[in-house]
């Protein structure tokens, strides 16, 4: 099958679109990896082979345009290039697939969501399935967003076990990963910082400039480096939403985690699966209080024993959740239908 993907995320566009080659689809994706094998300071996709660059050919003779980290309107799409494709894959936007309605159609569209700000969007989702369009959800729990739109098939984004080293805790440090925390953030960033203060911690991300112990935006080796040496992981970023990314990578990393109650945040709408996917106190610690917190910091950070048994049950988990191995069956059963 040749798919189109309009990715809004290079590391999920990374993890979806090694997949579905291994799977044996051509792929042609619009996001980090348009125009080569390697993204910008990111990591490289598995050889896209001769495929890519005659499609990519062919994108541009066809008066197509695209660029990064742009609008959707400024994409240039035409019906000559999309009907080369079986499906279109369109992560999570709407506005991609409004603006190019006439260029998509006659096209079986697949929009992907990611599990973020979902009340504003399930009306928009709604319109889109009454139009033909499939929607694909990334976790079960959407189906708490006010107003649901409902779904066509649910595949959690996948990680493979391989890419992360053996965890080793070396460090005791706390780690967390947010990007423009406290702007995005701003409930989650003052209990991330009420439960680590005093702690030995380290803030990944960008746009962290003025907060404390941060250590700025991180390239995916440094990551995993990060997430293999130190002793605990804390996530504090969208703990209302869906498998958010820093859980599942370190999870799959194995380095212990301390999941928050999403009850310690104000009342908004709660879509996260930490607490369903995680067996409390076996795989991962489960805090219900900010002084819990970080009490099992404190042991975390003592114990590295402890630390392992927890950290080594959480990869073996993630594994099972989120690998590859779990998670390419449920897409090529979901093709098939399509």
């Amino acid at each position: 099958m040749r798919i189109l993907y309009y990715s809004v995320h290079s590391v999920l566009e990374f993890d979806e679109v090694s997949l579905l080659r291994g799977l044996g689809h051509e792929v042609f994706p619009l996001g980090e990896y348009f125009d080569a094998e390697l993204g910008q300071g990111m990591r490289a996709m598995p050889h896209p082979g001769p495929a890519h660059a005659e499609l990519l050919a062919r994108f541009h003779a066809a008066g197509c345009h695209f660029k990064r980290f742009t609008p959707p309107e400024d994409t240039v799409l035409t019906a000559e290039f999309v009907a080369l494709f079986d499906i279109v894959i369109v992560m999570d936007s709407v506005a991609f697939i409004q603006h190019h309605r006439e260029a998509l159609a006659g096209r079986r569209i697949i929009l992907r969501t990611v599990g973020v700000a979902l009340p504003v969007w399930e009306p928009h989702y709604a319109e889109l399935r009454a139009q033909g369009v499939l929607i694909l959800r990334s976790a079960e729990t959407e189906a708490r967003a006010i107003g649901y739109a409902g779904h066509d098939a649910i595949i959690r984004f996948p990680k493979d076990p391989a890419e992360f080293d053996a965890w080793t805790g070396d460090a005791p440090r706390v780690l967390s990963f947010a990007m423009a925390f406290r702007q995005r953030f701003p409930d989650e960033y003052a209990l991330w910082a009420a439960v680590t203060d005093g702690l030995p911690r380290v803030l990944g991300g960008a746009s962290n400039d003025d907060l404390p112990d941060t250590i700025g935006f991180q390239l995916p080796d440094q990551q995993r480096a990060l997430l293999r040496d130190c002793r605990a992981y804390l996530p504090c970023s969208g703990i209302r939403n869906p498998n958010t990314l820093n859980f599942m990578e370190a999870w799959m990393a194995g380095i212990p985690i301390v999941a928050l109650d999403p009850a310690l945040l104000p009342h908004l709408h709660d879509c996260t699966e930490w607490p369903l996917l995680i067996r409390a106190g076996e795989d991962a610690l489960l805090a219900r209080s900010i002084p819990e917190a970080r009490a099992l910091l404190e042991g975390l950070l003592r114990d590295h024993d402890f630390a392992q048994r927890i950290g080594q049950a959480g990869r073996a988990a993630a594994t099972r959740v989120f690998g590859v191995a779990t998670i390419a069956p449920q897409w090529r059963a979901f093709l098939a239908t399509v």
